[in-house]
């Protein structure tokens, strides 16, 4: 077997999608092989149905992200020189990642909801299936505390490490690519995209990985706070679908037998517009300041992007997961 140290950099892209890719299936069928089990064990619907995402996510933080880092850490990784974002250049990033990801989920929602009118299946989002699984301590755990730092460690930390010294801006858009679709559906992979390209520029800017987990644990936080409290008792997909669907009564009668509820969203929804707009402001404004620098060993110009995505890793871990997005369109699970 080939010595990580010799790694050319098109092995290298390979690797990780290759690693990233493993690390998952991993997971994947351990968790399917374990509820199945405890399924067969007696356990009814209702009590597997609370219980079957935390074993989920107890594996894939145990087992699943631990091999994916495993698998890479042996490929020298370059040392990004550390610099500090202040507290008001970080109060900025939080406005422009909340901004972002507003931005690229409505896209998202645009798009799930015109797809789901051709498969006939409606808006397809199972990130509102799976924190509604899960208890409030679990779901803060899970999405607040354990994403963000597995996560950033993965898509940011370890990646970018790795493969910054060949192009910044091709790795910035590999990092947030690859932590788009490993998303699994299009509900969830258009801001994680748009998300994680900004908090790879941002840990390639100040090597301190604290600072993109810290954004990643505020945005998801916020999210689950709407999710979890001020929407408790609301079906969200019910009304995303009124509103994709240009049922307007639907829509307007659902609205009257939630008022009370949907009024505190609207107040949130008002502090979120007045964070978009400092946010857009400050892309405005910073926009100029963008800069991409170049190394050493720096692939050549013209052949950074193919040799990032066309090898073997790479090529099977876009395939698969674009698979599963289109899958999930169609309501299809393929691990149940």
């Amino acid at each position: 077997m080939k010595d990580l140290k010799e790694l050319s950099p098109k092995q290298i892209y390979s690797r990780f999608g290759g690693s990233y890719l493993a690390g998952y299936l991993v997971y994947a069928l351990l968790s399917t092989a374990i509820i199945f089990i405890i399924k067969k064990a007696g356990m009814g619907d209702q009590t597997l149905a609370g219980f079957k995402y935390t074993v989920q996510f107890v594996i894939l933080y145990t087992i699943g992200f631990p091999m994916m880092f495993f698998l890479v850490k042996g490929i020298p990784a370059r040392k990004i020189p550390k610099k500090k974002l202040g507290f008001g250049r970080f109060i900025a990033c939080i406005c422009v990642t909340y901004t972002i990801m507003s931005i690229c989920n409505v896209i998202g929602m645009y798009l799930n909801g015109h797809i789901g009118k051709i498969t006939g299946k409606g808006g397809m989002n199972p990130i509102v299936d799976v924190l509604g699984g899960m208890s409030v301590i679990v779901q803060v755990i899970v999405a607040v505390i354990c994403a963000p730092i597995f996560e950033e460690l993965a898509f940011r930390k370890f990646l970018l490490d790795r493969i910054s010294g060949f192009g910044e801006a091709t790795a910035v858009f590999i990092s947030g690519l690859m932590f788009g679709l490993l998303h699994g559906n299009l509900a969830q992979f258009t801001y994680a995209f748009g998300m994680g390209l900004f908090l790879a520029y941002i840990y390639i800017r100040t090597g301190r990985v604290i600072y993109t987990i810290m954004l990643h644990m505020i945005v998801n936080g916020l999210s689950t706070y709407l999710t979890t409290f001020m929407l408790k008792g609301i079906d969200i997909g019910e009304m995303q679908g009124y509103l994709m669907n240009g049922d307007m009564d639907g829509y307007m009668q659902f609205v009257q037998e939630n008022l009370s509820q949907l009024a505190v969203v609207g107040l949130f929804g008002m502090f979120v517009i007045i964070v978009c707009i400092a946010g857009i402001i400050i892309i405005l404004v910073n926009i100029k300041n963008i800069r991409f620098e170049h190394h050493e060993g720096e692939i050549e110009k013209g052949k950074k992007l193919s040799t990032a995505l066309l090898n073997v890793g790479m090529i099977v871990f876009i395939i698969y997961w674009v698979a599963n997005i289109v899958l999930v369109q169609f309501g299809i699970d393929i691990f149940g």
